[in-house]
């Protein structure tokens, strides 16, 4: 068998695994010398090594063998905690990106998606830029019951991933396929509850508005991440909280925490999220944010808040709706998915990454293997 090994695409994989050269190079029986040799097209594996490769990886051999199709290019990640978390934390989500974008271009030959619209503004301050995109999307100051059907809605990409880190709660950014660009939302499991969730997919709103194409969040140091942050942090503020709407809601029971616990089921915001707002307008001294700040302690309400354990996160739709749709016209079958991709991008990724990007199980694309048994009359 000759075959031409991608060495790119071993990295990729091997990252994707959370894999070093040295743990992939025991799996091989090979020196890491030679992993490395690999990964820079200097060398080419027997098959024998190749076939360790690929049972070590998971992925399918032609993932391997093939070359990209298609012009992508990828506009930068921005990575909500990218500043604890390690480059090697972070590259499974770059592989989740592309797979997303790739999935969306091939699903929109068939589907008829919500346009992305050019939601940008750039030159106002991030409550300007919230309020400006609030009345640009007609919800003038009500709550927003879900902001993951909001982005789906005007056209962002979300997934729910497990990229093996719990340093990093979402990810956003630009991938392009053939000039076609896609907004790609990675939500991780590792988030906490719905009402977090809710500020994460905010904040990651906020980047789309104020930062994508703008900014490359990669080549940037730590202290204009920082600043880059803390704008998306008050994009979302102000998004899911508007100042004069949430303090008119506030009232006069702004220390007693039970009235924020009916906030939180009327904005669909953590009461985390409310108090940083509530001091942030100056609703509250410093004093009585502290004050509060201990009876959360004291409640033991730090990770878990009242409403948490009733409230299921969300779960994005337009990826599982379209795959549905194309199954009930008899267009394309899960199991048929990864070979449609390889065939038109080059990128036959592994069924496992498919499923999860689309949100659907693992075992719709395994095929039909067994049927019923006839019945004898």
């Amino acid at each position: 068998m000759k075959f031409k090994l991608n060495g790119s695409r071993l990295r990729e994989a091997r990252r994707y695994r959370h894999m070093t050269i040295a743990e992939l190079a025991s799996k091989a029986s090979v020196t890491k010398q030679m992993i490395s040799r690999y990964e820079c097209g200097n060398s080419k594996p027997g098959l024998d090594v190749f076939q360790k490769i690929i049972q070590a990886l998971k992925f399918p051999l032609d993932y391997f063998t093939t070359e990209d199709k298609r012009d992508f290019q990828d506009g930068g990640t921005f990575f909500r905690s990218r500043l604890t978390a390690t480059q090697s934390e972070k590259q499974p989500s770059e592989t989740y990106k592309r797979a997303t974008a790739i999935v969306r271009d091939y699903f929109g030959e068939f589907i008829d998606f919500p346009k992305l619209t050019n939601d940008k503004f750039e030159n106002d301050t991030p409550p300007q830029a919230a309020i400006k995109l609030r009345n640009k999307w007609g919800l003038g100051d009500s709550p927003i019951p879900n902001m993951m059907r909001l982005l789906e809605k005007h056209g962002l990409i979300v997934a729910v991933i497990d990229s093996g880190s719990n340093k990093i709660d979402a990810q956003s950014g630009f991938y392009t396929v053939d000039g076609r660009s896609y907004y790609i939302v990675l939500v991780d499991r590792v988030s906490h509850s719905f009402y977090r969730e809710q500020s994460t997919q905010a904040h990651e709103l906020g980047h789309r508005v104020l930062h994508a194409n703008i900014l490359n969040p990669q080549e940037l140091d730590a202290e204009d991440y920082r600043i880059m942050e803390k704008e998306a942090n008050q994009f979302a503020s102000e998004f899911l909280l508007p100042a004069q709407a949430f303090e008119k809601t506030l009232g006069k029971d702004k220390l007693d925490l039970k009235n924020y616990v009916l906030l939180k089921d009327y904005w669909h915001v953590s009461i985390a999220a409310m108090l940083y707002r509530a001091r942030d307008l100056n609703l509250l001294t410093a004093d009585e944010y502290i004050k509060l700040q201990k009876k959360i302690s004291y409640r033991k309400w730090r990770k878990v808040e009242p409403l948490d354990l009733n409230t299921p996160s969300s779960t994005p739709v337009l990826l599982k709706q379209s795959l549905d749709l194309l199954m009930q016209q008899n267009i394309l079958e899960p199991s048929e998915l990864s070979h449609e991709l390889g065939l038109k991008y080059g990128t036959p990724f592994p069924n496992e990454i498919l499923s999860e990007v689309i949100g659907v199980d693992l075992s719709k694309f395994s095929g039909e293997i067994v049927k019923l048994k006839p019945q004898i009359e």
